[in-house]
């Protein structure tokens, strides 16, 4: 009866453990999936440029937990008397946008992809601009995660124009190759009013370890001299890519961005802290697991004590009664 006692509490406590690492393995088995509604868009605002075209300039930012790869917006323009306009759409520039990090998208609205193929439209006044992320699907792979600004400052040129002059640093073990960078600009209030990029071209095709690398970009459109004081811009964040090496697995924390105003002390908008770590998995997770151990644990309890009885029972049947002292009993 010990043995079989026994028996049945090893093979109970054999399911409970069976159930804890099955239960944990769902926050150990790797997946990556992402849907356009990982990646929100912050903010926008708009301009003309000097083509009197309409130029819609914002920022994205992956609100998932995992890294997505391509991000591409959309955008309809609506006029005062709600009628939609015009359509477009365009990537973001950015490769690989981490968990938490930002990225400028720049939109042009003209006589191509009106409605009316003009833009006569503009007389009626616009009303809003309803934005749409048309494509973001998640990837393993990343950003070589160890170039950093290591000194920017802004400056507006006899022209207007806006740049940043800044320099890059490898901090880690690998050479970089085909280094491009990407700027968003704000406002005073921190309003995306404009984006630009070093070109097409990298601007070197290759920064070994410990290397430096200076740079400045421009923003596009906005001549600071003339424009209306919401356009004016006070504070940058930028953002470098390169095309070697891309890494697989769990992205770092963004961290090779910077932001600072026109006077050159560092500064970052409101809303944004690209250094904040991202737990990729949600306390939801870690309910669910929760729940499926205890619900695990009253299962096997109760199969042991049903176990227990059945087997009480089933001995208790196949005992003999024996005859009492004294008594006879006839053959």
């Amino acid at each position: 009866m010990g043995s079989c006692d026994g028996s049945m509490k090893k093979r109970a406590v054999s399911f409970v453990v069976l159930l804890i690492v099955l239960s944990l393995g769902l926050t150990l088995v790797p997946h990556v999936s992402g849907t356009s509604g990982d990646v929100k868009v912050l903010s926008y605002s708009w301009y003309f440029d000097r083509l009197g075209y309409l130029v819609v300039v914002g920022e994205v930012q992956n609100v998932g937990s995992n890294t997505v790869g391509i991000v591409v917006v959309g955008g309809t323009v609506y006029t005062l008397d709600g009628q939609p306009q015009a359509d477009t759409g365009g990537q973001v520039y950015v490769n690989n946008l981490v968990p938490q990090q930002k990225a400028p998208f720049y939109l042009e609205f003209n006589p191509g992809n009106s409605y009316t193929s003009d833009m006569s439209w503009l007389s009626i006044g616009l009303d809003h601009v309803d934005l749409r992320v048309i494509q973001a699907e998640a990837t393993t792979s990343y950003q070589y995660p160890d170039l950093k600004i290591k000194t920017s400052s802004g400056v507006v040129n006899h022209k207007g124009e806006y740049w940043v002059n800044a320099t890059i640093e490898n901090s880690g073990t690998q050479t970089a190759k085909n280094i491009r960078v990407i700027a968003t600009y704000y406002n005073s209030t921190d309003g995306v009013v404009a984006m630009g990029y070093t070109g097409d071209d990298p601007i070197s095709s290759s920064l070994s370890p410990s290397g430096t690398l200076s740079f400045g970009v421009a923003a596009w459109d906005l001549n600071q001299s003339v424009v209306p004081s919401s356009l004016k811009i006070a504070k940058y964040l930028l953002l470098i890519q390169v095309e070697d090496p891309i890494l697989t697995g769990t992205a770092p924390p963004p961290s090779n961005t910077t932001s600072t105003d026109s006077s050159s002390s560092s500064t970052e908008p409101s809303d944004s802290n690209p250094n904040t770590p991202n737990d990729s998995t949600p306390w939801s997770t870690y309910a669910i697991v929760a729940i499926a151990v205890i619900f695990g644990i009253v299962g096997a309890i109760l199969l042991l004590r049903r176990r227990k009885a059945r087997e009480t029972k089933r001995r208790r049947s196949q005992v003999r009664v024996k005859p009492k002292a004294g008594k006879r009993y006839r053959s």
